[in-house]
């Protein structure tokens, strides 16, 4: 589950690059590279069994961080959307972020969960 997530994060994170964040700020782009580069190198550990170090746990909080400052960028088209009465093109990002979002902190969950057990 957690390779399928990672590779579902590479996925979206390229997408969400690609559709909306070409002429965005660079801390929108900074967390899109930090969400691929965690998931590769999770895949990494994951295929060659090794134990997760410290800075996997920072790059993970980073991944939550974007997470968080994601849902607040969602949440502000929402709010413009319902004050200006129009929804009609900002359907597919609140898709597409909220799925990103839902993803990245499941597969930090879930990454979280494997670490533990792997540990006791």
């Amino acid at each position: 589950m957690v390779k399928k997530l990672s590779y579902l994060n590479i996925t979206l994170a390229i997408a969400y690059f690609g559709l909306y964040l070409l002429n965005s700020t660079s801390f929108a782009m900074i967390g899109v590279l930090v969400v691929i580069v965690f998931n590769a190198v999770v895949l990494k550990h994951l295929e060659k069994d090794e134990p997760f170090k410290s800075v996997h746990f920072v790059m993970g909080a980073t991944n939550i961080f974007f997470a968080g400052f994601m849902t607040l960028w969602v949440s502000h088209i929402i709010i413009s959307s319902i004050n200006y009465h129009y929804f009609g093109n900002t359907w597919l990002y609140i898709a597409i972020t909220s799925v990103f979002i839902s993803s990245i902190l499941l597969h930090f969950i879930l990454v979280m969960r494997d670490v533990r057990t792997i540990n006791q």
